[in-house]
């Protein structure tokens, strides 16, 4: 069966969002996991893909990039001369420095670019294609053209990344922590720069993989965790995966929600407490009372367990993982794919 994610279709108040010892938190966190709609932009859509400085959320609206401050939607501003520009954005540190990846219709490619919030238009970054992920200390990764990719730093480029071997070309770079542990894949598979190095990558392991099967690492966190998938071509499967430093074991798979076809994505890991967020997708020809798509999390033990939606048939993911227990993502509701965050979850 061919499985779709439900991405490719196009309560407790202000407080909880915005502060993390705030009492409702306290409250939801009793109760379990709470589910918040933010505001969007005109058509109604859209996505959380970060959490960062508290009160800020990034992600896109209406095929915008936005922020949130609260539950409040602002378009991330460009120069006028640029035209109305579609993307998203994909990180803010906790100094609220956001990144994110637009696209311009008079542009012949996506770029990356850098924001904060107060100035007058983000900035583009040099030699981007895409701004993937911003750490604490400014410094940017994402990709560049013909397969490179970059640390930025101040907006300008700091380094060039390095491939696994010298026959190989860089293909991402999606994650950076705060020690400057950088993940992404180049063209033998997944990859992990290591902090306190300039060398090539090294591959994260298994490096003999079976025709067909390839790993995707997502996110790292402050301890070096490194949470993504492992795909089987073959049997069209998704497994959540992990891997822990010093990266010299197989990553490790752990058993998905009950109920989903051998399918599951962790798409992000928070800063320190190890909550990992995730996606178990939907699928085309599915049996009647297949699930519909559904946000999932892990603590790093136990089970992967399912964050509520907005309502029982409808989809939902998730992005972005804080250390208070947020969560960012989307969920349908009518029909309509809403930018969310839920609370209390731990």
């Amino acid at each position: 069966m061919r499985r779709r994610s439900f991405l490719t279709l196009a309560g407790a108040g202000l407080t909880a969002l915005v502060t993390p010892a705030a009492p409702a938190v306290a409250a939801a966190v009793a109760a379990g996991p709470r589910i918040h709609v933010l505001d969007t932009l005109p058509g109604g859509n859209g996505q959380v893909h970060a959490l960062g400085h508290p009160g800020i959320a990034g992600g896109s609206s209406g095929n915008a990039p936005v922020y949130w401050t609260g539950r409040s939607v602002h378009r991330v501003p460009f120069p006028a001369a640029y035209g109305y520009g579609t993307g998203e954005v994909s990180a803010v540190n906790r100094h609220g420095l956001m990144v994110g990846t637009v696209l311009f219709p008079s542009w012949g490619h996506a770029v990356g670019f850098s924001y904060r919030q107060g100035r007058r238009t983000a900035t583009i970054l040099p030699n981007s294609l895409t701004a993937n992920d911003v750490n604490d200390h400014g410094r940017i990764v994402g990709t560049g053209e013909n397969h490179t990719a970059y640390v930025w730093h101040r907006d300008a480029v700091e380094r060039e990344l390095r491939s696994s071997s010298p026959f190989s070309s860089v293909w991402s770079a999606v994650s950076i922590n705060n020690s400057g542990t950088v993940v992404g894949a180049d063209g033998d598979g997944a990859v992990v720069w290591p902090a306190g190095t300039d060398g090539p990558a090294q591959r994260l392991l298994p490096t003999e993989l079976p025709e067909g099967v390839s790993y995707a690492p997502a996110a790292v966190d402050e301890h070096g965790r490194i949470v993504g998938s492992a795909g089987d071509f073959f049997s069209d499967s998704q497994y959540e995966t992990y891997w822990d430093p010093p990266y010299t074991a197989d990553g490790i798979r752990v058993p998905g929600l009950p109920g989903y076809y051998n399918e599951g994505y962790f798409r992000a890991i928070s800063p320190t407490t190890g909550l990992v967020v995730g996606g178990a997708p939907t699928s085309f020809g599915s049996p009647p009372g297949y699930p519909p798509g559904t946000a999932e999390f892990w603590t790093g033990t136990g089970p992967i367990r399912a964050l509520p939606r907005l309502q029982e048939d409808g989809d939902a993911d998730a992005f972005a993982a804080a250390d208070n227990g947020r969560v960012g993502g989307c969920a349908v509701r009518d029909d309509v794919l809403k930018p969310v965050i839920w609370t209390g979850v731990r």
